[in-house]
């Protein structure tokens, strides 16, 4: 059986779980393997790991794990547990999920390093220096809360993009003439400026299959080749890349969880297949991602 951590409701873990039935494959949504109606007994050292899961009291055989739409539970107030204490209670599930994730022999969706784990979106400064690498330069962009850095960011064009650095909300345009009204809140919330572009592709990695959205022009498969290079480098199988369409394309973002309702119908459910392909180990082999080309006919 096929685990799909997540929401019951969620659109990309439907059609994940279609693609593989029509493979003759069975498939459960559960939103974590360690709560009811899911029991898992792990036990592990530093040779080897073994772990078995019971879904309803019934044993369950991983086949395979996709756990990118997986959502972290929320922190309540308890009366019974300080605050404190429940986020180290969080901090200490979300270690015990990522520790699990990585002993199963199984193919696992989203198995990523610590690092990549909780819950913050990585900017795209991170990931400079290997874009370049591979023929794509980020967009220039700088994390600042200096009012002066601010200033002299949007005099150079005019304006700039701005969202805040823990990656929540839209991405807002915001001209020169609003430097002083930005910089009055970055020293204690830094801001993340970009700049600006004129349109942009998406396209989504999904383990052997780099799937653009629909209505892209063939001009984007001239960067397919080398998102997958860069893809392998850094060890990603699923996630999303915004590209700018201009004459000189430039990685604009990259989401570790795509946002698989932002795409069209046709490139969802090439999506679907290619996470299915990966689970079942069809096709390409991990690192060695493939364009979708019928998907901008």
């Amino acid at each position: 059986m096929f685990i799909l951590l997540g929401a019951s409701d969620d659109p990309c873990l439907a059609a994940v779980s279609r693609a593989l039935a029509g493979r003759s494959h069975e498939t459960r949504t559960i939103s974590d393997p360690f709560m009811d109606p899911a029991c898992t007994a792990w036990r592990f050292d530093s040779n080897r790991s073994d772990t078995a899961l019971t879904i309803g009291g019934e044993t369950v055989a991983i086949d395979g794990v996709l756990a990118a739409r997986r959502v972290a539970r929320p922190v309540r107030p308890s009366e019974e547990w300080s605050q404190e204490d429940l986020f180290y209670n969080q901090a200490e599930a979300e270690a015990a999920l990522l520790g699990w994730l990585w002993g199963l022999p199984c193919p696992v969706v989203d198995r990523p390093p610590a690092w990549s784990w909780y819950g913050m979106r990585r900017p795209i400064l991170v990931w400079g220096a290997l874009l370049r690498r591979h023929g794509l330069p980020p967009l220039d962009s700088v994390i600042t809360g200096d009012a002066g850095e601010i200033s002299r960011f949007l005099a150079r064009q005019g304006g700039a993009a701005i969202e805040h650095v823990t990656g929540h909300g839209a991405r807002q345009l915001v001209p020169e003439t609003d430097a002083a009204k930005v910089a009055e809140h970055a020293p204690l919330a830094p801001a993340r400026l970009t700049e600006l572009h004129h349109g942009a592709w998406r396209a989504c990695l999904a383990g052997p299959h780099l799937v653009w959205d629909d209505g892209t022009p063939d001009t984007a498969k001239d960067v397919s080749a080398r998102l997958c290079a860069f893809a392998a480098a850094a060890g990603l199988g699923f996630a999303e890349f915004i590209v700018t369409s201009d004459q000189r394309p430039r990685v604009l973002d990259i989401e570790h969880r795509p946002r698989f309702e932002l795409f069209g119908p046709v490139a969802r459910e090439a999506i679907a297949e290619g996470v299915a392909d990966t689970l079942t180990q069809s096709g390409e082999p991990s690192g060695h991602a493939k364009p979708l080309s019928w998907v901008l006919s």
